[in-house]
């Protein structure tokens, strides 16, 4: 018995068929609790409605009877429900006792030379699946005559005394690529290859239930690989995917130790991609990470992924830049709308696999996303690759850096270390994705930002430099025409808009500021903030850090490790915090934070890929400190190893 408020789970149809007398259907509605009377129940009655006739019940018959339009519609979405489990429970009965055949064309079944049509050569292996190793498939092939996918299931039905269109089948043909005799097959309606893949979805379309399914190993665009068709294509998203567990003795365990910081970034990296994930597994299987150098290993995953995905990263220079921009800027799209000319559509970028596509709802309109090692292929691309604000992104030369004595130089895996450096160079390499000279907002720049208004100003191609003395870093009327900040590299005039600056030491000011190309002369300022989860920060805190970095009139950024701050940004403020900074930073994400968070390594236990992250450490400084270890301190440290004091304050001694 049902209790108030407690609904009684949805007979099955045949269950409703068997209510022969109207009270039993009253007992069900009741239970059901949807609000209905005594007076709705009655006209039931009166009509002698049983369970048969009730699923014959739509919302025009209902109010023929004489219900109201409420009880009306209430009572027929009831019975559309009781339907629809009905149909579910069916399909789902089907697919549990579906005839499945999963065949292939590789490990061993090659499409052999005697074979003079591949489509039959599909029946020949559902042939062969049947024997269950009895039969080699040479000798199926040398005994008996090639049989079509309908004889092999024509004979199952026979077997098994049952109407084939009463039969249910999924069919996987793997591998089907192998049965290709030239790269534009699939464009080339009268191939082989084009024919076969016809008639195995010419399956589906008769009386018989079947569910076909074929797989083949290519990258590009889909309009490169196969000829156009009336028939509808439907182009199904690749899904990202969690790092892989596998299962031993019963034991499920985790392919990448995520615990190790390094690990958890390189995995960030693959951004889910299956096939980037498999390429750095087999890599780590072969050495502990720890013994590793970090650029080598990165430079040999993505070369790898470059030479097997070719096709799907042949681009022009000017088509990767805007796709980069549109990631690094999180530019709102159609999905059906160019890009930067009528050929380039997010749908056209998203069908090689390598890209994805956010919808906003249910709507065309969305983000284009990659992770960070389809990134740096696509940056590769570039025609001002080799610029040096560029450069340093890229991961297989960051070594030849490390030993300039250059603070201004964020580079590639040093970053990380560094979140100020970071931060700064980031912003550098989002103008580097904009036009010279273009019109963009703070809003463009800081996607994913908390906000309070906006600027609109020119861009310009930012380069990075370290003021060489602690700098007030708000706008003045008297540095409104000009400002002359003296730099490591040069004496900057701020208000050209064309360096970004990281402030020195301890500044009591701004971490970062540049000047923004506006008739009235502001700046951005730039604060970070590494905060633990023990640290507090309040409304006040980030006021007063406004306060002594930028004037009323500058934009004012601050950028944080912490998460749940309650912050409401005053106005031409902004803030990026762990609830945000996926949005914000997009493939960057994870070597914004997770250095971050992880705060400095241990000079005495850290490994040597750990070692080569910090800035100013590569092979040989790595090498020195594992040799000469342990150290009782930085003065200790400096005695064994002869290293500066400023690259060894960046450790920790324990």
């Amino acid at each position: 018995m049902s209790t108030a408020g407690e609904k009684v789970p949805l007979p099955t149809v045949n269950e409703v068929k068997g209510w022969s007398k109207t009270e039993q259907l009253i007992n069900f509605l009741r239970a059901q609790n949807l609000g209905l009377e005594d007076k709705h129940f009655n006209i039931l009655r009166e009509q002698e409605i049983n369970g048969i006739s009730f699923l014959r019940m739509n919302a025009d018959k209902l109010m023929k009877y004489g219900l109201k339009g409420g009880p009306t519609e209430t009572i027929a979405e009831l019975i559309e429900k009781i339907k629809g489990e009905r149909q579910d429970s069916e399909l789902k009965s089907r697919l549990e006792n579906a005839w499945v055949f999963n065949i292939s064309y590789e490990n061993g079944n090659s499409l052999r030379i005697s074979e003079q049509d591949a489509y039959l050569a599909v029946g020949t292996r559902m042939l062969l699946q049947l024997f269950s190793g009895e039969r080699t498939l040479d000798n199926l092939i040398g005994n008996y005559e090639p049989p079509s996918p309908w004889d092999v299931l024509a004979l199952i039905a026979k077997y098994e005394d049952k109407k084939l269109e009463d039969a249910t089948v999924i069919l996987v043909v793997d591998g089907l690529h192998n049965i290709m005799s030239d790269i534009n097959d699939g464009l080339n309606k009268n191939s082989s290859f084009y024919r076969t893949l016809t008639n195995i979805g010419d399956l589906s379309l008769s009386k018989t239930f079947v569910i076909s399914c074929c797989t083949v190993t290519t990258a590009g665009p889909i309009e490169n690989f196969i000829a156009e068709s009336s028939r509808k294509r439907v182009f199904l998203p690749v899904p990202s995917l969690k790092p892989p567990t596998v299962t031993h003795g019963g034991i499920i365990k985790d392919v990448f130790d995520i615990s190790d910081p390094i690990i958890r970034l390189l995995v960030s990296d693959c951004g889910g991609h299956g096939r980037a994930l498999e390429v750095l597994q087999d890599s780590l299987s072969h050495d502990n990470i720890h013994n590793f150098n970090i650029s080598d290993l990165m430079g040999s995953l993505r070369n790898t992924l470059e030479n097997l995905y070719k096709k799907a990263f042949s681009y022009t220079s000017d088509e990767a830049k805007q796709i980069v921009r549109a990631v690094l800027t999180h530019k709102l799209l159609d999905l059906y709308q160019p890009i930067i000319k009528p050929t380039l559509t997010p749908d056209k970028v998203t069908r090689t696999g390598m890209f994805r596509f956010e919808k906003v709802g249910n709507s065309n309109y969305g983000f284009l996303t990659m992770p960070y090692i389809w990134l740096w292929i696509m940056v590769g691309q570039l025609a001002d690759r080799d610029d040096p604000q560029l450069q340093h992104w890229r991961f297989d030369d960051y070594e030849e850096h490390l030993s300039k004595n250059d603070k201004s130089l964020a580079t590639g895996y040093c970053s990380w270390q560094n979140f100020e450096f970071f931060n700064a160079s980031f912003r550098c390499l989002k103008s580097r994705m904009l036009n010279e000279g273009e019109v963009i907002s703070i809003s463009e720049i800081y996607y994913g930002a908390k906000l309070n208004g906006d600027l609109r100003f020119k861009n310009h191609h930012l380069r990075l430099d370290t003021a060489s003395q602690q700098v007030d870093t708000r706008s003045t009327r008297s540095n409104s025409g000009q400002w002359y900040v003296k730099c490591e590299h040069d004496t900057i005039d701020v208000r050209k808009c064309t360096h970004c600056i990281i402030n020195g030491v301890f500044a009591p000011h701004g971490d970062v500021f540049l000047g923004l190309d506006t008739p009235g002369g502001v700046n951005e300022i730039h604060q970070y903030k590494l905060l633990n989860i023990n640290s507090t920060f309040t409304q006040k805190n980030y006021n007063d850090e406004r306060e002594k970095s930028a004037s009323k009139d500058d934009y004012f950024i601050f950028i944080t490790t912490k998460d749940n701050l309650n912050i409401e940004p005053p106005q031409n403020s902004g803030i990026v915090y762990k609830q945000n900074r996926d949005a914000y930073f997009g493939p960057f994400a994870g070597r914004a934070f997770i250095f971050a968070v992880e705060g400095p390594p241990n000079i005495n236990t850290a490994g040597r890929a750990q070692l080569e992250l910090v800035s100013q450490v590569g092979k040989i400084r790595a090498e020195q400190i594992i040799t000469k270890r342990p150290f009782n301190n930085i003065q200790d440290a400096m005695i064994k190893t002869g290293m500066p004091k400023k690259i060894l304050k960046r450790f920790k001694y324990e």
